[in-house]
């Protein structure tokens, strides 16, 4: 009975994380339910007390958190901030140990991940039909009327969408792998995944979303084999040709910001996107910050620091503005406290066998804070998924 239990919690974990309905978002686009599983999951590390080794440099990394700045910046430490933080670790942490001791299995878990695509898809359905038909939209945050075609579907905003779906895709092509002992073949497989595939295609295309289009071509770069390479560079340039063709702007927009990307300059990129280059520009200002002979660099300026400092260089944004991706770490902690987090992450997520999954660390983790819910959502699937591959390949079940 316990074990069903744990099962159902495991579900839990993962829902919570995955999904953000606009009902339960709070101030600042705080997913409250996941807070209640957060203040929840510790109950369950406390009943089996045991932690991996990789584990310890995490526990590591709460404790540098909760020390360091009470000591060298005192005036502006704020213990609730810290305390946020290390909820999200031990979220991760319950989920290790309430999955190991349930009988998830990969079969399981392949439909949980199909089922909830497919949630998203039928949101973004009815979205897309109370934008069509003029009645309120349902489900709805982060809208701008403007652009009534940009769609939250499950999640706070398109963008989050597109990172979800995208990872929720990756991680069900690779169960059914290890299910089926072989390489996931596209063409092979589409004839028995052709509605999940319509549902992801659908979501990813239609959401309005420039990163909705990097992410599906990572998932593609997936299937990027020397048997089929030409057969994938043709329908990828006849894509590029339709949306250009078609003037999809989400798309343009994303290869405008790509190029100027490359440049590195702040003000190039944000005449070109002004969006998107509040996820990259934070992380070029906070970069440029980091001086090896300054103690500061590797003790923190404080907690909230980089609201101080982004505003002077990055226009447009309120005197609060916060950013930078996981550097916000070095800035306003000390670089021990990155390093902790960056090896961490790096370990429970790549694959070295699946080169895809230092794309996504990289935009899902090294991009983001440590206190998002996209992070810790990566860090859990990437995590089941090489717990499932190890098991089924190496012989331990």
């Amino acid at each position: 009975r316990m074990i069903t239990v744990n099962n159902k919690f495991v579900v839990l974990f993962i829902l919570s994380l995955s999904i953000a309905p606009a009902i339960f978002l709070g101030e600042g686009n705080r997913n409250l339910l996941l807070i209640v599983v957060m203040f929840i999951a510790p109950i369950f590390l406390l009943k089996y007390l045991k932690i991996d080794k990789i584990d310890i440099l995490l526990l590591a990394l709460f404790l540098y958190m909760i020390v360091v700045p009470m000591v060298y910046n005192p005036e502006s430490y704020r213990i609730s901030t810290v305390l946020y933080s290390v909820l999200f670790g031990l979220l991760f942490l319950s989920y290790k140990q309430l999955f190991y001791n349930s009988t998830f299995t990969v079969e399981f878990y392949s439909k949980l991940l199909k089922y909830i695509i497919y949630a998203y898809f039928i949101t973004l359905l009815i979205q897309q039909f109370c934008v069509l038909t003029g009645i309120p939209v349902f489900n709805v945050s982060n809208y701008d009327p403007t652009e009534p075609w940009k769609l939250n579907s499950l999640s706070p905003e398109p963008s989050h969408t597109a990172r979800i779906v995208a990872l929720l895709m990756f991680s069900y092509i690779i169960t059914i792998e290890i299910i089926k002992k072989r390489t996931y073949s596209f063409v092979q497989e589409f004839k028995i995944d052709k509605y999940i595939w319509l549902a992801f295609l659908w979501i990813m295309l239609t959401t309005n979303s420039g990163s909705a289009f990097l992410f599906l071509m990572l998932i593609f770069f997936k299937f990027l084999q020397l048997k089929n390479i030409i057969f994938l560079i043709f329908i990828s340039l006849v894509s590029i040709y339709l949306l250009e063709y078609l003037n999809v702007t989400a798309f343009e927009r994303t290869l405008n910001f790509s190029q100027a990307v490359l440049t590195l300059d702040i003000k190039t990129m944000m005449r070109v996107d002004h969006s998107a280059s509040l996820r990259v520009a934070p992380i070029i200002v906070l970069f440029d910050q980091i001086d090896l002979t300054s103690m500061n660099t590797w003790f923190g300026h404080g907690i909230d620091s980089t609201s101080n400092i982004l505003s002077k260089y990055i226009h447009g944004v309120n005197d609060n503005f916060t950013g930078g991706g996981s550097l916000y770490l070095v800035y306003e902690y000390g670089l021990f406290s990155w390093i902790l987090f960056m090896i961490f992450t790096f370990v429970t997520i790549i694959k070295i066998k699946e080169p895809i999954t230092f794309a996504f660390w990289f935009f899902l983790v090294f991009m983001y804070s440590i206190n998002s819910q996209i992070v810790w959502l990566c860090m859990i699937l990437m995590f089941t998924n090489k717990y499932f591959y190890n098991q089924y390949n190496k012989g331990i079940n």
